[in-house]
């Protein structure tokens, strides 16, 4: 079992992965369940998860994403869906909020209403769901290496292929793919990463 320190040390971006090696129904879920546990705007959870691990599919996939053998080779993808109607459970995290003690119940409908305030904004509700979704894969990302898979994160698909092929509802928009296997890439030194004084700045510019 590794630390968080090594966790983040070992992970890195897989290209080639075993395409004899399966992934457990289990593991899989297992995987995706640490990923909900990222954090969301109102804990409105705007992440959806599409696993494809079917052969067939994963050729699917493999067209929409320009023809990368990864996806094909990958134990299972999985595609990061952000919810654009997560306001919609409004009431939902509201009634769980006062249950637990967060909120009092005297507020609840305050609560209820600044969401749909704020969500009633078409390009909130496409930054949130784009922002929540991206906390969840990085989340799943970790969860799999801590499971001894090697991932990558993915952007370079057509998001409208894979809405048709998968018949993906309009509100779920295609964030990004994370292909996830035994990973086989050769032991290489890690890719530069900006020194923390390059990229850090303290109380302004």
């Amino acid at each position: 079992m590794m630390n968080f320190q090594q966790l983040l040390q070992a992970r890195r971006s897989v290209n080639q992965f075993d395409s004899n090696a399966t992934i457990s129904r289990d593991d899989l879920e297992s995987m995706i369940e640490s990923a909900t546990l990222a954090p969301s705007s109102y804990n409105l959870q705007h992440w959806r998860f599409l696993v494809v691990d079917d052969k067939e599919q994963k050729l699917k996939l493999k067209k929409a994403a320009y023809h990368q053998q990864k996806v094909e080779d990958a134990s299972a993808a999985i595609v990061i869906l952000g919810n654009l109607q997560a306001h919609k459970d409004a009431e939902r995290i509201a009634d769980d909020l006062t249950e637990k003690g967060y909120l009092p119940a005297q507020y609840k409908e305050n609560v209820i209403n600044q969401i749909e305030g704020l969500y009633s904004n078409e390009s909130m509700q496409r930054d949130e769901a784009i922002r929540g979704s991206s906390l969840a894969a990085m989340a799943l990302m970790l969860a799999a290496k801590e499971k001894g898979y090697g991932s990558c994160p993915m952007i370079g698909f057509d998001p409208q292929l894979v809405r048709q092929e998968f018949n993906i509802p309009e509100h779920l928009i295609p964030v990004m793919m994370i292909t996830i296997g035994t990973d086989l890439d050769p032991e290489m030194p890690r890719k530069i990463r900006f020194a923390v004084e390059e990229v850090t700045t303290y109380n302004g510019f």
